[in-house]
């Protein structure tokens, strides 16, 4: 079954999961189950570097919220 995320920030960014571009910040997107590591790509104007989040229970109205701030 898959799980849900949005990864929040203030631009619009690609996010990676573990290392593979997909959909852009502050949507709702699908990942399958299980751990995975989140971030916004090159560049140094965003922290934490990464976040590793193990993702489950999730629902399209209630998607896992990782938050990158702006530096």
């Amino acid at each position: 079954m898959d799980e849900y995320v949005k990864v929040v920030f203030p631009a619009q960014r690609y996010v990676r999961v573990d290392g593979v571009r997909t959909c852009k910040t502050n949507r709702v997107f699908q990942v399958e189950p299980g751990q995975h590591v989140f971030d916004l790509g090159p560049g140094n104007d965003y922290s934490p570097n990464e976040c590793t989040c193990t993702v489950s229970d999730t629902l399209p109205t209630a998607p896992l919220i990782i938050e990158f701030k702006q530096i």
